[in-house]
């Protein structure tokens, strides 16, 4: 089931960070009909998918500043989403199309508030009166049909990929031991590559973390995406999860 479209062109990075602004959040992009533009990458590291000669697939910006364009796609041996707040507009979609079975008929649903310390994607009622707080996490990366959440640079092997994240899980946990709301963690898949998900072994903090909010009645759903170079995501189906 389609859940998101948006008009995309494609384009090729020349240098990122831009040798024009030096902000490693923007590159230079030589577009398919040959021009050069400044293009918004959103993501820091983009996981080695938005580096020099990588192709990518941008949207137009409505109100461009330095950027006129955003990039959305990046394309290597199958198409892969990179924009991180994509996981969140698909999400929303699909509980609002009633598309995730465990959140179907809500009574009521916001976006973006603050509980704790914290600013969680979404609040809500669900079919059964029961509040719900819910975060999404995008998952670009896969190896060997298995997808993996977090990557990322740190200093030391011993730090913490995503500290927010960290916090996100840890407060979700604390949530719930707290109260009767429901706390879901939601890692939407944009690489269609992926068969299973799981928590990377790389940060065993954060997936000690996560092993821990689950045993506490956190609830986690991993949402495979599949995206193709016109701009379309499709739903394909819920990833069972690897420990």
């Amino acid at each position: 089931m389609e859940c998101f479209n948006i008009s995309l062109v494609k384009g090729t990075v020349i240098n990122r960070p831009s040798k024009i602004c030096k902000s490693p959040y923007v590159a230079d992009v030589l577009l398919d009909d040959g021009s050069v533009i400044l293009a918004h990458a959103p993501s820091l590291g983009c996981n080695g998918m938005c580096n020099s000669g990588s192709i990518i697939y941008l949207s137009l910006l409505e109100n461009p500043k330095k950027c006129s364009h955003v990039i959305y796609l990046s394309e290597k041996d199958n198409i892969v989403g990179i924009h991180p707040k994509c996981g969140e507009k698909i999400v929303e979609y699909c509980l609002n199309n009633n598309y995730i079975d465990s959140l179907k008929n809500l009574k009521e649903l916001k976006r973006e508030q603050k509980v704790l310390n914290s600013r969680f994607d979404f609040i809500g009622v669900d079919s059964e009166n029961n509040k719900f707080i819910l975060e999404v996490k995008s998952v670009p990366l896969c190896e060997n049909k298995v997808a993996y959440f977090p990557e990322g640079y740190r200093k030391k092997k011993t730090d913490v990929i995503s500290p927010r994240a960290l916090k996100h899980i840890q407060e979700l946990k604390q949530i719930k031991l707290a109260s009767n709301i429901r706390t879901i963690i939601c890692f939407v898949i944009q690489n269609s590559e992926a068969e299973y998900f799981k928590i990377s072994d790389t940060d065993i903090i954060y997936k000690n973390a996560v092993n821990d909010a689950i045993n506490e009645g956190v609830e986690i759903i991993a949402l495979k995406i599949v995206w193709n170079i016109e701009g379309k995501a499709y739903i394909n189906n819920k990833l069972p999860i690897k420990n």
